[in-house]
C-alpha cells in the first residue's frame, strides 16, 4: 500500500513517532479483511475502501463517519496546544482503539500511548507501540505474568500505577523474576471516586515503599481529574484545580526525601479531555528539582471532539478559543417511518450510536443533494436498539419517508467501539479512507 494515499497521514510529513505502531504490522492490518456493516461490500479493509472510490451515498445505512479535514484539524490542533504549554502528550488511546490514528497522534509527537486495561496495552504492543501507560493498578496474575514477559522486550516500556501496598505486593510477587524493573506511577485518588490514595502523606509513604522495591522502581505520579463533573458552568473546574495541586505537592515533597535519586525524570500526569488546561497550570511551577520532570496529559476525545459532552467541557471549544477543536464523528441514518404528527422514526439506535452522556443531535437533513439544516425544532428523545425517536415542533423543517439524516454526536469513546470499519469522508462526501478498530 502506498503509505501516501492514507487519509489521516498525507499531511504529516514527520513521519512515525517513536511510540507509534509499526508501520509494517500497520500495513498488514490495514490490508485484512473485517467484516463492515455500513460498507455496500463486505468483509473488506481500510486499502480496498480507499482504492473503490465510494462516496456517502453508496454506505449502507445507518453509518459512522469520520470527516477528514475536522479529524486533521484537531490532531494538529491539539499537538500545538501541547506544545506551546511544554507538555507532553499520551493520548488515551482507548477512545478509538485504531492503529492507523495513533499513528497519526505519534507523527504528531505523542510521548506514549496510554491504555486502559491490560488487554487494551497487549493490543497496542502487538502493533508495535513502543510505550505505553496502563492507567490502573495491575492485581489480576495472569496480566502481571502478561507485564513480567513484557519487561523482556527491549522494544515495549510498559508503565502502570500503583495505590497501595496490598496492590505493590501483589505485584512484586509477580513480577521479582522479570528481566527489569517495571515504571509505576503512585496514583493520588479523589475522596468517594475512584481509585488512588487520598492524600498526599499516604501517596508519600507509598512512594517510600516503592522506592525500595527490587521489582518495582518510582517514576512518578497520577491523577484523573475527570472524575469530578465535567463543565464549565458551576464550581467544577474550581475544584479540579485545588485538587490537582496535589501533585505537584507530591512531587516537591517526594523529591526533598530523595524518593527519586535513582531516576532520570520524574513523570507527573494528568489531564483528560476536558480539564488539561487546569493540568498544565498545575504543572507549570515545577522546576528546581533534583531530576527534570516530565508532565504529561493524557487526552482522548479531542481527536474527533464532539456536538456535546467536549463541547461544554474542553478548554478547546467553541466560544472558549479562537481556534476549537471540530466534531469529527458523524451519523447517517435513514428516516423509516412517520407514524403521526410530530414524531419521527429513524433507523439508529443503541447499538450504532453513544447514548451514555448524552442522545445524538440532528444536524441536517439530505434531500435531493441538499442539505437542509434541522435547527432547534428537532430533537432525539429515545433510541431504541436499532431505532431512533426524533420528536418535531412546529418550526422543524418537515421529514419524509427515505430522507437521510445527519447526527452529532456526544462522547466518542462509546461510538468507536461499536463499529469495526469507519468510511473516513472528505469535503465533497467521497469516501477516501477507512478507519480500522481493534476492541
Amino acid at each position: 500500500m502506498n503509505r501516501a494515499q492514507n487519509g489521516t497521514r498525507t499531511d504529516s510529513p514527520a513521519g512515525y513517532g517513536a511510540a507509534g505502531p509499526d508501520p509494517d504490522r500497520l500495513d498488514q492490518l490495514e490490508n485484512r479483511s473485517v467484516e463492515a456493516r455500513s460498507l455496500p461490500q463486505s468483509p473488506t479493509s481500510p486499502a480496498e475502501v480507499r482504492a473503490a472510490g465510494l462516496r456517502l451515498e453508496d454506505l449502507w445505512l445507518p453509518a459512522v463517519t469520520l470527516h477528514r479535514q475536522a479529524l486533521h484539524h484537531n490532531l494538529d490542533r491539539f499537538a500545538r496546544w501541547c506544545a506551546e504549554r511544554g507538555l507532553e502528550l499520551a493520548p488515551h488511546a482507548k477512545t478509538t482503539m485504531a492503529p492507523q490514528l495513533w499513528a497519526a497522534q505519534a507523527e504528531r509527537g505523542a510521548w506514549a500511548l496510554t491504555a486502559a486495561t491490560v488487554a487494551q496495552a497487549r493490543v497496542m504492543r502487538g502493533v508495535g507501540v513502543s510505550r505505553v501507560v496502563i492507567a490502573n493498578e495491575i492485581t489480576e496474575p495472569a496480566q502481571l505474568a502478561w507485564l513480567a514477559e513484557s519487561l523482556a522486550d527491549p522494544d515495549f516500556e510498559p508503565m502502570c500505577l500503583v495505590d497501595s501496598s496490598a496492590g505493590l505486593e501483589l505485584m512484586e510477587r509477580a513480577l521479582r523474576s522479570a528481566r527489569r524493573q517495571l515504571p509505576v506511577l503512585v496514583e493520588l485518588g479523589v475522596p468517594g471516586r475512584r481509585t488512588g490514595v487520598r492524600t498526599v502523606e499516604e501517596a508519600l509513604d507509598l512512594a517510600g515503599r516503592v522506592a525500595r522495591s527490587t521489582a518495582l522502581r518510582l517514576a512518578g505520579v497520577e491523577g484523573f481529574e475527570g472524575v469530578f463533573p465535567q463543565r464549565r458552568d458551576d464550581d467544577s473546574p474550581e475544584r479540579t484545580r485545588t485538587w490537582l495541586g496535589r501533585l505537584p505537592e507530591f512531587v516537591r515533597r517526594a523529591d526533598a526525601r530523595g524518593l527519586f535519586a535513582d531516576a532520570d525524570e520524574i513523570v507527573v500526569t494528568a489531564g483528560g479531555s476536558s480539564y488539561p488546561d487546569l493540568a498544565a497550570e498545575a504543572f507549570s511551577g515545577l522546576e528546581g528539582l533534583s531530576v527534570p520532570v516530565r508532565p504529561v496529559v493524557r487526552s482522548g476525545c479531542y481527536i474527533t471532539h464532539d456536538d456535546l459532552f467536549m463541547e461544554r467541557a474542553s478548554p478547546l471549544r467553541s466560544g472558549a478559543d479562537p481556534d476549537p477543536l471540530r466534531p469529527a464523528l458523524s451519523c447517517f441514518a435513514r428516516v423509516l417511518s412517520c407514524p403521526e404528527p410530530g414524531r419521527v422514526l429513524f433507523g439508529a439506535g443503541k447499538r450504532d450510536l453513544s447514548f451514555d452522556i448524552d442522545l445524538p443531535v440532528p444536524r441536517a437533513v439530505l434531500r435531493e443533494g441538499r442539505r437542509v439544516p434541522v435547527g432547534a425544532g428537532a430533537r432525539v428523545v429515545e433510541l431504541n436498539d436499532h431505532h431512533g425517536f426524533l420528536d418535531l415542533d412546529a418550526e422543524a423543517p418537515r421529514f419524509q419517508v427515505g430522507d437521510v439524516v445527519e447526527f452529532g454526536l456526544s462522547h466518542p469513546c462509546t461510538v468507536f467501539d461499536k463499529w469495526s470499519l469507519i468510511p473516513v469522508l472528505d469535503g465533497d462526501d467521497r469516501v477516501v479512507d477507512a478507519v480500522r478498530t481493534v476492541f
